[in-house]
């Protein structure tokens, strides 16, 4: 009887031991699993923070990109505009005064038209049909200046303007202020605000 518990009680601890040792397994096994997940867990993490890292820079950088190509596109369409402008101006002052040389060689004529209307004797019935001629043919001329842009500076009693008249003479008078224009000798010309030719004056003082 003694030998039989020997027996049990040998195997019972046998098995507690087994026991034992299973659960200490278990648990060994348990924790490497443990520090599996958990080392994976920090490697998804870290991956994770490495992707939004990514993202976020490409979002910058697209963002960047979007607002340098603003820029660009606006700075071209400024520089389209500048040039636009430019060859608008250039064009107009080209139409302008492509006629500038043309206009002041024909000035000498309207003068010698102007003096042979002033010299002619009104009076001589004879010389009625020419005086008209002329008349027609000064008045002809000038309307067709004036079509061109050609303006004349021919008016009395206005202020000496250095950039409009050139003086002739001075003359002290009681009827006008000093420094008016009181009498146009030679009529003077202007070409879309340019000066083809000063008007030569005789101005009071």
């Amino acid at each position: 009887m003694d030998d039989i518990d020997k027996k049990k009680n040998k195997n019972i601890s046998e098995l507690k031991i087994s026991d034992t040792n299973n659960i200490v397994n278990n648990n060994i096994d348990n924790n490497n699993n443990d520090n599996n997940n958990n080392n994976n867990q920090c490697n998804i993490n870290e991956n994770n923070n490495l992707n939004i890292k990514r993202i976020n820079e490409l979002e910058l950088y697209i963002e960047n990109s979007k607002k340098k190509e603003y820029d660009n596109f606006l700075r071209y369409k400024a520089e389209i505009e500048n040039i636009k402008k430019r060859s608008s101006i250039n064009i107009e002052k080209t139409y302008k005064f492509a006629l500038e040389n043309f206009s002041k060689d024909l000035l000498p004529i309207i003068d010698n038209l102007e003096r042979s209307i002033q010299l002619l004797d009104k009076d001589n019935n004879k010389l009625t049909i020419m005086i008209q001629g002329i008349e027609l043919t000064l008045k002809s001329i000038i309307n067709l200046i004036n079509k061109y842009g050609i303006k004349i500076i021919n008016k009395i009693n206005v202020p000496f303007n250095p950039n409009k008249h050139q003086i002739i003479s001075s003359i002290k008078s009681n009827k006008f202020k000093s420094n008016l224009v009181i009498n146009v000798m030679q009529n003077g010309y202007i070409l879309h605000n340019r000066l083809l030719r000063p008007a030569m004056v005789i101005v009071s003082n």
